[in-house]
């Protein structure tokens, strides 16, 4: 018996021992393999034992010598075996070889991502101090404050620049590191965390340092604010004197020119005054709005309580407007005043001038213009004087009374006395001169008075005679023609009346020429009516009687030709006084056709 036969038993488990642990280390490899590509993200220090744990698996992957002495066993210990055997032992070493080499393009793979991997985790250790470095600066830059006075501001705007300085002194670092991340991005097999890591320093590095810039703009405004905030509580104290001040100043002024300046100078210092102190108030307040961001609540109770104290005091604005609306009245009442005095003054020239002129050239007036001119002065005088009284009542509540009254204000009192005096005496004088001609001014009336009635009646008269007589067809017609007739004629007796009593007025006048004129002409209008009245009278009463004489002849021949049946018809019924009536008939017929055509 060879060796290999009297050692077959010994062999052959060592021979199963060495399959076995070949087969364990490829089963070791690919779970070293199913961890490196899990999906879990390890710390450095994890990923590195798995680093460690494959690359020591896989340090002699090809396992040439294991798997050559495998098969040279096998091949001695199955010599003398049966076939069956010997193929199923072949099998079970094919399956484990053929594993090992399928086994061998996945670590190699493995091989390269964990080389991939491990600088991923790196770049992620290299970031951490970094990314620690920015939370704490986002930190610093978030976390609340309180600053209750401008040191604290100082103290903190101290930090946040010394954080910005930080931040800049590590922004080559940070950005060549989120470079670095970029490029490893750039492979295809990158792991997913390494894109978040790259994300996380660069949104983070921009976020930090907006917030940063954000916190310090926030505490240079908090810090302008508590400064403008003191110094516009004292200047607007300032501001409220000076405005006192100033009300204190406002004086009445008389004389209009220094008036009216006065008033300007006035209005422009409140105007002033008033936009100064409603800007530092906007201010103050608006300095409080910063500092309410940050102060804590007991500060912001105490300037709450100052501001109100503050705003109290704008009042004075109200008194300042008030008290130079008052003066704006007073100016406005002057210069009112003062035009009209001189409106009156510069009438008074032109009035007297046209009371003169009435005197000068009476004698080429005609009375009746010398009276509608003097009337109308004196309702000029009149309208002048209510004006005058309204002045007189202006003047004792615009101007001082009493003893001692300024030199300004005295001279509007001469004034209007001036010009009321001489008013008053241009009245009397008016009436005076209006006096002389009171008759005229009667007799005038009554006269224009009837003219004014006689004149529209006999436009329509004329009118009525222009357009004729209508031609009546019967005796009702012909009658109610008549009463017309008869009515047209004796409205004219009656408006003759009228104009006989307006000119029997005018010739009391002293003068009438201008009434007899028109009066004249009246009279020619009033023949030509009367004229054709007096024809129509006429003839319409002729038309009158023939018809009533043609009626009556009809009717009797009516009669005689009814009793011609009759026995007393045969007894009185004469031929020739028949042809007689008719004959009578038709020539009164062509009398009353004719009559009715000349109407």
């Amino acid at each position: 018996m060879s060796f290999w036969q009297e050692n077959y038993q010994f062999i052959k488990e060592v021979y199963e021992m060495r399959h076995s642990k070949m087969a364990e280390w490829m089963e070791n490899v690919e779970k070293a393999i199913a961890r490196i590509m899990a999906d879990k993200v390890y710390t450095s220090a994890e990923f590195k034992r798995e680093r460690d744990t494959f690359n020591s698996l896989c340090k002699d992957l090809e396992r040439t010598e294991v798997k050559k002495w495998l098969a040279q066993i096998l091949e001695i210990l199955m010599a003398e075996r049966a076939k069956d055997q010997k193929k199923t032992e072949g099998d079970k070493l094919d399956a484990l070889i053929q594993k090992h080499e399928e086994l061998i393009p996945s670590v190699q793979k493995t091989a390269v991502m964990v080389d991939l991997y491990w600088k991923c985790y790196a770049y992620g250790d290299e970031l951490k101090p970094h990314v620690e470095f920015l939370d704490g600066i986002m930190l610093s830059s978030t976390r609340e404050i309180a600053p209750s006075c401008i040191e604290n501001v100082d103290e903190l705007i101290e930090r946040q620049e010394k954080s910005l300085q930080q931040l800049d002194a590590k922004r080559t670092v940070v950005v060549d590191l989120i470079d670095k991340g970029k490029v490893i991005l750039q492979h295809p097999e990158k792991p997913k965390f390494l894109e978040a890591n790259v994300k996380r320093i660069e949104e983070g590095w921009d976020d930090t340092k907006k917030k940063a810039q954000d916190r310090l703009k926030l505490l240079n405004e908090t810090k302008d604010a508590f400064i403008g905030y003191a110094e516009h509580n004292e200047t607007i104290a300032n501001e409220f004197d000076i405005a006192e001040e100033e009300i204190k100043k406002v004086k009445k002024h008389f004389n209009l020119e220094a008036a009216v300046a006065d008033l300007k100078k006035r209005q422009d210092l409140y105007n002033k005054s008033n936009d100064t102190i409603n800007g530092l108030f906007d201010s103050i307040n608006a300095n409080y709005n910063c500092m309410a961001i940050t102060i804590p609540e007991d500060k912001k109770k105490i300037l709450t309580k100052e501001i109100k104290a503050v705003e109290a005091k704008l009042e004075v604005n109200g008194r300042f407007k008030d008290t130079v609306a008052k003066i704006e009245v007073l100016v406005g009442s002057l210069t009112n005043f003062d035009k009209n005095l001189r409106t009156i003054d510069s009438w008074m020239q032109s009035a007297t001038a046209e009371l003169n002129d009435i005197k000068e050239a009476s004698g080429a007036m005609l009375p009746e213009d010398r009276v509608a001119r003097t009337m109308d002065l004196q309702e000029d005088i009149a309208a002048k004087i209510e004006i005058l009284k309204s002045d007189a009542a202006t003047e004792l509540e615009l101007l001082p009374q009493g003893d001692k009254v300024p030199a300004d204000a005295q001279a509007f009192k001469d004034e209007l006395a001036r010009i009321t005096k001489y008013v008053t005496d241009l009245a009397e004088k008016t009436r005076i001169e209006c006096d002389k001609y009171s008759n005229d001014v009667k007799f005038w009336a009554e006269y224009r008075t009837g003219i004014k009635e006689f004149n529209p009646w006999l436009a329509g008269a004329e009118k009525a005679a222009a357009e004729g007589l209508s031609k009546p067809a019967d005796l009702a017609e012909v009658k109610a023609l008549n009463e017309k007739v008869g009515a047209f004629d004796k409205n004219c007796v009656n408006y003759m009346k009228v104009l006989t009593a307006a000119d029997a007025a005018a010739q009391k006048m002293t003068t009438h020429t201008e009434a007899d004129n028109e009066v004249a002409a009246l009279k020619t209008r009033y023949e030509t009516v009367k004229k054709v009245a007096n024809g129509w009278v006429a003839k319409v009463d002729t038309l009158v009687k023939e018809w009533v004489l043609l009626d009556n002849t009809v009717t009797e021949l009516n009669s005689w030709v009814a009793k011609d049946k009759s026995s007393e018809g045969e007894n009185q019924f004469s031929l020739e006084k028949m042809e007689s009536t008719l004959g009578e008939l038709k020539n009164i017929f062509k009398q009353k056709e004719k009559l009715v055509e000349g109407l």
